[in-house]
């Protein structure tokens, strides 16, 4: 039962993680809650990426 506990939370943090960067959904108009962990976590990256670059580039 923990690990699904472990699971939600790691799950749930991610969100978390993508609603601080302003965005609501999947890129492909999925519901967070739709994705896997692993598609929240290279979305987050992604996300962490674009914005180091935009920095670079000012």
């Amino acid at each position: 039962m923990s690990l699904i506990t472990s699971y939600s939370n790691e799950k749930e943090h991610l969100i978390d993680s993508l609603i601080n960067y302003q965005h609501y959904k999947m890129p492909d108009g999925r519901q967070f809650y739709e994705a896997t962990e692993q598609e929240l976590k290279l979305f987050l990256h992604s996300q962490k990426t674009n914005q180091y670059i935009l920095c670079d580039e000012i």
